[in-house]
């Protein structure tokens, strides 16, 4: 009876220390995430956005093609409280994260890197709250020209939603985990029950 105990016990907290570190290690991953942008106001302009979680908040990367000018600046922002609709009917967000302004090529494209503070990727594609980045004209002057180029940043659940896409990641979007990561799981515990009875085993010859 008392070996069968400590083999319990043994084995309990085995399990408990294998869940733990795989459970932390899952909550530390990145996470990244891609939009598309499309035209706004008949600007013929689109790209993409991505998004990627680093030790200092959140990398974002713009890239736009079919600008109609080389060697021009637009301002580019994530807003809040809003979607690119309410935007393209004038009826826009508050600016929540100004990014670095793209200055477009000869050929039409352009690109930018900001690194935004204090932020999470999860943070800025929470279902429950509304946000989009977008690229604005020509910068003229006072005041934030109207958008040529706009994506909704929207979480779903295992799958693409139009203007965005969801790039590899250990966790789901949803904040579960992974399939992969249930099958680790499962197979630590399995060997850590093995290591814990073998331990027991010698400890009793």
């Amino acid at each position: 009876m008392r070996r069968m105990k400590r083999f319990i016990g043994v084995t309990v907290g085995t399990v408990l220390l294998i869940t733990l570190a795989i459970g932390t290690s899952a909550e530390a991953q990145e996470q990244s995430k891609e939009v598309d942008l499309t035209p706004s106001r008949n600007s013929g302009v689109s790209g993409t956005a991505t998004f990627q979680d680093t030790d200092g908040g959140v990398e974002v990367r713009v890239n736009i093609q079919g600008a109609p000018e080389g060697g021009v600046e637009h301002l580019a922002h994530i807003h809040e409280g809003a979607t690119c609709q309410d935007d393209r009917n004038d009826q826009g967000g508050p600016i929540e994260f100004p990014l670095e302004s793209i200055i477009t090529e000869n050929n039409g494209t352009g690109s930018s890197t900001t690194t935004i503070e204090d932020t999470t990727v999860a943070h800025l594609f929470d279902s429950s709250e509304k946000h989009y980045v977008n690229v604005h004209a020509k910068a003229e002057g006072g005041g934030v020209p109207p958008g040529i180029a706009c994506a909704d940043l929207t979480s779903t659940a295992g799958g693409r939603t139009t203007g965005s896409r969801e790039s590899t990641s250990p966790l789901p979007s949803s904040g579960g985990i992974s399939p992969i990561v249930g099958l680790i799981t499962g197979a630590a515990l399995v060997l850590g029950a093995i290591v814990s009875f073998l331990a027991l085993r010698r400890s009793g010859t």
